[in-house]
């Protein structure tokens, strides 16, 4: 236990030491869910009291909603930013058994202070169930819940570092979409029902309702039993994974490289870039929207350019700190290369590009499918604006507030998250625009969207001019960031 208690007090100390040398909230992924979970805990306050004066009418709605919140939001504390952990091999290197590793491993969960405020308020879902007609076994499941909960994003988290998983999670997300989208384009509501009544939501409603209590929790017992042996089982696959060998093998897309250094720094940032979970959030939205514009019976352009701003939203962050997934090693051999900074810039923005057309290209194909090939070009121009105007910022993010982030994980970056919020907007002003001009229809308005994308092209191309001059200067403090 003293062992444990004092490296669980390094890693406190170290992140609370961080953050005072900053003077600031860190513009991280962390940031941005501690901030949105302070202010939705405002709203979350008022719909426990809702589901207090509802739940002894047996009116479960809410209530399920706000359990339904409770078990998306507990991933998020656990794969925002591993700054705060130790990797999970390192621990390899110390004289602990297996369980005070996951244990440890368990603690640095909790250091970052958006994790207090979703334990609070999950642990809040109890106030509620103190009026149900069960109370009791309504608390009593909720808890058993709240762990539940817990213990499957823990899970998630561990097995998210493991290829063949990522892959697994992302199909299951995938089918488990399409199956949404299926049920309720053809009518199947009383399916969905069917299936979530068998939930562990629908449990816990049941224990507080007092409909067979005593089987409901008997059932989240074993359903929290199996997440937390889950949780164990996870940890120690992670630490079975050997070292990851870089290995050369041909790709569709180096067809598709281009000549010369930059395409094969991109090649290189474009590799590192899809090992992070922000990417793969848009390619959810985008397969999603994809579905949505196969099966519904009328769609619009506005709906079309609206939905390839909120794929692209998600993989911004990308673009806010461009270095940091480097390291030392990589900033040295960047500091020999005959390159300038505007080239490392630019391979890094065509990197992002191609990010961005990856989970874009389906979408411009089924507009160009549905609505003709003007609303493709249309799309195009878009997209492409869009990411002009978030390299242009993220060029500026990315050389004055950079931060090491990790594989497998959300990207961060160390500015202020006022600085990062403006991003977004900046980055999403082409799009709001577009949708706006469309209003006026007809050639008019097509002209105005390649204005935008002329205006767009502008400011990133000053962007590049003037912060790839600037690399130099900055190196120095950007290999200390991400070393």
């Amino acid at each position: 236990m003293d062992r444990i208690s004092a490296i669980v007090g390094c890693q406190w100390r170290a992140f609370w030491r961080r953050f005072r040398r900053s003077g600031h909230l860190g513009a991280g992924n962390q940031a941005i869910v501690l901030i949105g979970a302070v202010l939705f805990l405002a709203r979350f306050l008022q719909s426990l009291h809702r589901a207090a004066l509802d739940l002894p009418q047996s009116k479960t709605r809410v209530f399920e909603s706000l359990l339904l919140v409770i078990f998306v939001v507990w991933l998020f504390p656990l794969t925002s930013n591993a700054r705060i952990n130790i990797a999970t091999r390192k621990l390899l290197h110390l004289p602990l058994s297996a369980s005070e590793r996951f244990a440890i491993k368990l603690l640095n969960f909790f250091i970052p202070p958006y994790a207090w405020v979703i334990a609070i308020g999950s642990l809040a879902i109890c106030y509620p169930t103190i009026y149900a007609p069960h109370p009791l076994g309504g608390i009593l499941a909720a808890l058993l819940f709240v762990a539940f909960s817990m213990f499957t994003g823990i899970t998630i988290a561990q097995l998210l570092s493991l290829a063949i998983w990522r892959k697994l999670f992302f199909a299951i997300l995938l089918l488990a979409g399409a199956l949404v989208v299926y049920l309720v384009q053809t009518g199947g509501r009383e399916q969905l029902t069917k299936i979530f009544s068998a939930s562990p939501v629908s449990l816990v409603s049941r224990a507080a309702l007092g409909l067979r209590p005593a089987p409901a929790i008997i059932e989240l017992a074993l359903l929290t039993a199996v997440a937390a042996l889950a949780a164990v089982w996870s940890f120690r696959k992670t630490l079975e994974v050997p070292a990851s060998r870089r290995t050369q093998k041909i790709s569709a897309l180096n067809v598709l490289r281009i000549p010369g250094p930059v395409g094969g720094l991109a090649a290189k940032d474009f590799r590192y870039f899809r090992r992070l979970l922000d990417p793969y959030l848009g390619v959810l939205v985008a397969a999603l929207g994809s579905l949505f514009l196969i099966s519904a019976e009328v769609v619009s352009l506005g709906l079309f350019l609206g939905l390839l701003v909120i794929v692209i939203f998600p993989s911004a962050a990308l673009a806010f700190n461009l270095f940091g997934l480097d390291n030392r090693g990589v900033m040295d051999r960047l500091k020999i290369m005959p390159v300038t900074g505007k080239t490392i810039l630019l391979s890094k923005n065509v990197a992002f590009l191609m990010i961005v057309g990856a989970q874009v290209a389906p979408l411009i194909l089924l507009a160009s499918w549905r609505l003709g090939l003007l609303a493709g070009a249309l799309g195009s121009a878009q997209a492409v604006s869009l990411t002009a105007m978030y390299s242009a910022w993220g060029n500026w993010m990315s050389l004055n507030h950079p931060a090491k982030i990790h594989f497998f994980q959300f990207s961060s970056s160390s500015g202020l998250i006022v600085e990062v919020l403006a991003g977004f907007m900046f980055g999403s002003l082409p799009g709001v625009i577009n949708i706006y001009f469309l209003q006026t229809g007809g050639t008019v308005a097509a002209v105005k969207v390649l204005v935008v994308l002329v205006c767009s092209g502008l400011v990133y191309f000053v962007s590049l001019s003037r912060f790839g001059s600037q690399f130099l200067v900055k190196e120095e403090s950007i290999r200390n960031a991400v070393s």
